[in-house]
């Protein structure tokens, strides 16, 4: 099955469009002989759409199945999504061939459009598009409201406007008013949400978080915030990037002899897998506000918590049950295992071996993407460097859905970057891969 997919973008004010064949079989675009990097499933899950406006734009495909990895749409939400379209810029963006590479800008820019275009009068953004190219403004994982999805858009732009600024300065001031709209949003719905706590099940958790305490969200919106509150010099809004921080770190639990080790819980007393960009956020936060406190409760889940889940085997969630003093656990479950349970872990420990220098964090970053190669309790490659496609998961001992998504596939590629960045972390995926 071939894909004649065709490329839009204006760069200069000149109408540029492109057309490749994509196959899933078949690499395409690996960015090097001996590179883990590979955008060739990305690029072939990418696909043309063009919404009512008129403006032309690219969406990733969410679903592509084994055996020929034909799209699949899910008739209730849509076939492509802010989430997944925001994370692939995210892959395009931070490639080290972006600066050189034409049809790699062109893909990120409209990736980008794409982003602009679903966001709403109020602000935020909607999430899914339906086939037709109408956007989906009533599903309760497309509203557009305070949600992962309106934060993941804001990354995107904040991370990506200074790079777009040397393609297209008119789509770059774009992408600087759509975060203006939202972040002014985000003054207005929360930022002066009280600093007040519940207690669940014997933990005390924050309620100023999106979603109360949702600290996985809390986690993304940091990320989106700090290169926004750096560049327009807002102190009102670094404030509340500090209150977020601080709620993340209100639901660290344990301690480093004690479950849960000092992992940072996801939401009320629940941990997830997926997601889990709290530490990595800390570190960001403590680079932000020359605090090291945040930076050494951030190192105190990598060099703990990361440790004990690679020696117990990975998991998918866990309840936490606090009665005196102790911790204990209620509802484990193992499965599924997926990419976007990794990716955050690794990024965590690859920014812990940056900050410390110290090769233990290297060697936990290495070993834990290693999971896509293989050191998994499936003993398989989840990640194929020849292809580009990822699994999407591990969902038994020795079971594996071998559909091969959007979010599986950028999430590799994202944890892929990263082990690449670092040569002593890749020296460690290689000595820990199958």
């Amino acid at each position: 099955m071939n894909i004649l997919t065709c490329l839009f973008v204006v760069i200069a004010g000149t109408i540029i469009t492109g057309c490749m064949e994509s196959s899933p079989g078949k690499a395409q675009h690996n960015t090097g002989d001996s590179s883990l990097v590979n955008t060739s499933h990305l690029d072939y899950l990418t696909i043309p759409v063009t919404f009512p406006t008129g403006v032309k734009a690219s969406g990733i495909y969410i679903y592509a199945e084994a055996p020929d990895y034909r799209f699949v749409t899910d008739s209730d939400e849509g076939f492509t999504c802010i989430d997944d379209v925001a994370r692939a810029a995210q892959v395009y963006v931070r490639s080290v061939h972006f600066s050189a590479d034409t049809a790699m800008q062109i893909r990120a820019v409209n990736l980008i459009r794409f982003i602009l275009e679903m966001q709403s009068e109020n602000g935020y953004f909607y999430n899914f598009l339906f086939p037709g190219d109408s956007i989906n403004k009533t599903g309760s994982t497309s509203i557009n409201g305070p949600h992962w999805w309106s934060w993941r858009a804001l990354q995107t732009l904040t991370e990506a406007a200074p790079l777009i600024k040397n393609i297209d300065t008119a789509l770059a001031a774009k992408m600087d008013i759509s975060a203006y709209r939202l972040v002014q949003k985000i003054k207005t719905d929360l930022v002066k949400i009280p600093a007040t706590s519940k207690r669940v099940s014997g933990i005390s958790v924050p309620q100023w978080l999106p979603a109360g305490s949702a600290t996985d969200q809390a986690a993304i919106l940091i990320l989106g915030l700090i290169p926004y509150s750096k560049a327009n010099r807002d102190t009102a809004l670094a404030a509340y990037i500090k209150k977020l921080a601080d709620g993340i770190v209100m639901m660290q639990m344990g301690d480093t002899a004690h479950f849960p080790y000092s992992c940072f819980l996801s939401w009320e007393n629940i941990w997830h897998a997926y997601g889990s960009d709290q530490a990595y956020a800390l570190f960001k936060a403590a680079a932000f506000f020359k605090d090291s406190s945040y930076s050494q409760k951030a190192l105190e889940e990598v060099a703990h918590f990361y440790p004990w889940l690679l020696k117990t085997g990975f998991k998918a969630s866990f309840s936490v049950i606090k009665k005196g003093n102790a911790f204990t656990a209620e509802g484990e479950k193992r499965y599924a295992q997926i990419a976007y349970g990794i990716r955050p872990m690794v990024f965590s420990a690859a920014e812990a071996y940056r900050v410390t220098g110290e090769d233990k964090y290297a060697d936990i970053a290495g070993n834990l993407g290693s999971w896509l190669a293989g050191n998994n309790e499936a003993g398989r490659n989840m990640y194929d460097p020849l292809t580009g496609r990822c699994y999407d998961g591990i969902i038994g001992k020795d079971s594996i859905n071998h559909n091969s998504g959007a979010e599986s596939t950028i999430e590799a590629l994202l944890a892929m970057q990263m082990v690449e960045k670092y040569p002593a972390i890749k020296a460690a995926y290689y000595k820990y891969k199958k």
